[in-house]
């Protein structure tokens, strides 16, 4: 039997369930979405891109923060394939093609193989503003990882988006990251990057400038 987990703040020990409604769960299984992430491009023992294969456009970061020997990507089938030797933590986050603005996410769809305790970490953009912090603990949820592939699905509700996910191993190793696939959220607005706002901002100081100048030519 399929088990579904809640969270209502940073952990799920904080809280009882009679409290509220989660605002972002897992469950221990694949289910249908989206878009289909395929295999990119790579720079082997630090980064792996994917980009879209549905109806949306963009690009995915998997980016390797620790035991990143051998970090890699290739297609398998309709899908990305990530491989290491030794992975104990990785990002996943999403972005347009141009890879600057953030593209935040209702579901999340991935599967793992591997050793140890995992920990799953969703920062969610908040309905009102802001961001917040959810962890899910894999191992007390649904048990130890069985052999083969290890199926979960991510889901933002109540308002609550998925800006990016993080997985660490804890006493163990990530071998494999399979099957990835998106929700992109409904009428989402793509967050710029600092790089982004850096430009906006000279534009702005620009075009301010460029009008102080024809103000002061027509005195």
């Amino acid at each position: 039997m399929k088990t579904i987990a809640t969270l209502f703040g940073a952990t799920m020990l904080a809280m009882s369930a009679g409290t509220a409604m989660a605002d972002v769960t897992i469950i221990d299984k694949l289910s249908g979405t989206g878009d289909n992430v395929v295999f990119d491009s790579a720079v082997p023992g630090s980064l792996v891109v994917g980009s879209f294969n549905g109806q949306h456009q963009g690009l995915v970061d998997f980016t390797c923060l620790g035991g990143c020997a051998a970090f890699t990507g290739a297609q398998n089938g309709n899908d990305i394939k990530i491989t290491a030797t030794g992975l104990t933590n990785m990002s996943v986050q999403v972005f347009d093609t141009a890879g600057l603005n953030v593209l935040p996410t209702a579901t999340d769809v991935f599967s793992i193989t591997g050793t140890g305790n995992v920990f799953v970490g969703v920062t969610a953009n908040e309905s009102g503003g802001g961001t917040k912090l959810f962890t899910f603990d894999l191992t007390s949820l649904f048990g130890p990882l069985g052999n083969g592939q290890n199926g979960f699905t991510l889901t933002g509700i109540n308002g609550e988006t998925i800006d990016h996910f993080t997985l660490l191993d804890q006493g163990g190793t990530i071998t494999d990251f399979e099957h990835y696939r998106i929700d992109v959220a409904a009428g989402a607005v793509p967050e710029p990057s600092t790089w982004a706002m850096m430009l906006i901002g000279f534009i702005g100081l620009a075009y301010a400038f460029r009008s102080r100048r024809r103000i002061v030519g027509m005195a």
